[in-house]
Formats: C-alpha cells, structure tokens, sequence
C-alpha cells in the first residue's frame, strides 16, 4: 500500500511540475511562394526544348508534374509511355516553337505557342509536326512543373 501512496504522490507531484501545454494549436506556418514570373517561364521552355531534343526520356520527363495530363485525357504514365516509344524510334528530333503569350498567376503560369517538330527516325525517314501548343506550369518543391500540356497537329 504504501508503494502506491509514493507512486501516487510522485504523479501528482510529476504534474504539478509539467503542466500540460494549454498553447493555441496553430498550424505550421508555410513558405510564402513567389509569383512565377514570364522569365521563368521562358526558361522553362527553352529547357523543355533542350530536354526534348536531347532524346534523354528521364531529364525529359522531370519536367512533368505526377500528375500531368496531356491533351486533357492522358496522364503521367500514358505521357511517358508515349514519349519513350517517339525517343527510342527517334535518330533526331528538331523542335522549333515560338511563344505568344505567357500568363503568369502565384502559383501557375500559361503558355501559349507555336512549334514545330522534325523527327527523324532511326530506321530512316523522317516527318514533320506543327501546331499550336499550351503548357500550365505550376511550382512543385519551389521547381517549375508541367501540369498540364496541350497541342494539336496541322501537318
């Protein structure tokens, strides 16, 4: 009995000495995000450009957000299939675009263009590409991302 008489007093006295925190719950503050800006934006393009051409599936495709749609209907995993069949058919690839227009938002920026694509393939032969094109761009871990991109094709 006496045990549970120290254990007791030595509870209350625990508590007594450790008050339980009585501080307001606030959420973890988060990191401001800048702007994305039209620069960045131009940036991200000329590298997407410069991925794409370099025929390297991986670089190329850590441009794409996870959840990147392409065309409005194919996501992440299609887009990649897709693109690792055109690279490894491919001996070259040309791709020419010019912008006309970039939106910028806090936390997305639109842009809208032209492009044109030569491929040449490594069987022989080649074709050509054109249209107009839409890339969303969001920031994911303080990165540009594809979030979505869109295009159609007038040959």
């Amino acid at each position: 009995m006496r045990l549970y008489k120290i254990i007791f007093i030595f509870l209350i006295y625990f508590i007594l000495m450790n008050p339980l925190s009585v501080k307001a719950q606030v959420p973890p503050s988060y990191e401001m995000q800048k702007a994305i800006t039209m620069e960045e934006a131009r940036q991200f393009i000329n590298e997407y450009s410069a991925r794409f051409m370099k025929l390297e599936l991986d670089p190329f495709m850590g441009l794409f957000s996870k959840k990147a749609v392409e065309n409005r209907m194919l996501p992440y995993a299609d887009i990649r299939r897709a693109y690792q069949k055109t690279i490894a058919g491919s001996r070259s690839i040309m791709y020419n675009f010019k912008i006309y227009t970039i939106q910028t938002y806090l936390r997305s920026a639109l842009v809208r263009g032209h492009y044109e694509i030569v491929q040449a393939f490594k069987k022989g032969g080649e074709t050509a590409f054109k249209g107009d094109i839409q890339w969303d761009l969001i920031r994911e871990n303080g990165v540009l991302k594809i979030r979505e991109i869109n295009y159609g094709r007038n040959r």
